[in-house]
């Protein structure tokens, strides 16, 4: 997904869970691993780095209390990118028709679900190495990029046209008309990243993810993802007809 959708799903997402939707924004935030170029969709993209990342970005742009390492790398990299991501966040209000996510929130569950959403939905893009460094397998839709024919789905789905379709389309969908537990929704991601993972990575090493994340988020309680694991499947397969129907009305 480009820049524009990750913020608008990362919105529909904060909103189908309760939380504060003007931390859509730091769903961009894997995006700081572009530079440099030996970091690029790794460093930014593992679920180990997720806290110091996110702390770091809630200093940036919310909260300057927040104690952060001004000569760490999230630092530098966040720093650099604010202007870019509030550019980002400024087109993306149009599409949302809110405008209050140029204000992003320091709500730290909201910004965790908001990050968590780019690898997540990421597994379409491309094959996303979250588990790193306990596991080097990568999580991606390897099923749909069988089928759709991964250099067409690269060469056509980003075309503007095509992808603003998708994106109308699937930020209006009925969907999202659920509620969901944003740390079970949290859970549920991670387990469905591991469940797409090729070769399969083992269960100790996913449920250490979810609790090492939960635990940066204050809970020590888990409930039961069922309900948030079937929306996260019915949502990827939505997203995987909408980009048929995409396609081929192109």
């Amino acid at each position: 997904m480009d820049h524009l959708t990750h913020i608008g799903m990362a919105y529909k997402l904060l909103e189908s869970c309760g939380c504060d939707k003007t931390a859509a924004l730091y769903s961009l935030l894997p995006a700081i691993d572009r530079e440099p170029a030996h970091f690029h969709r790794v460093y930014a993209h593992i679920i180990s780095n997720f806290p110091k990342i996110l702390t770091t970005a809630i200093h940036v742009f919310s909260d300057n209390n927040v104690p952060v390492d001004e000569n760490s790398y999230e630092y530098k990299r966040i720093s650099g990118d604010k202007k870019y991501f509030l550019r980002l966040t400024g087109e993306a209000s149009s599409i949302i028709n809110d405008k209050t996510i140029s204000d992003p929130s320091s709500a730290k569950v909201s910004g965790a679900v908001a990050l968590l959403s780019h690898i997540y939905f990421d597994t379409f893009n491309n094959p996303v190495q979250a588990f790193l460094p306990e596991s080097v397998y990568s999580s991606g839709q390897w099923e749909f990029w069988k089928n759709v024919g991964y250099l067409t789905f690269r060469s056509k789905f980003y075309r503007e046209d095509v992808i603003q379709t998708f994106r109308e389309r699937l930020l209006n969908d009925k969907i999202w008309n659920t509620k969901a537990d944003p740390y079970t929704l949290v859970k549920a991601m991670i387990i469905r990243m591991g469940d797409l993972s090729q070769p399969g990575i083992g269960y100790e090493i996913i449920d250490w993810k979810i609790r090492e994340y939960l635990r940066f988020l204050g809970l020590d309680e888990y409930k039961r993802p069922d309900r948030e694991l079937q929306f996260c499947k019915n949502l990827e397969k939505k997203i995987e007809s909408l980009i048929y129907e995409c396609l081929e009305s192109k």
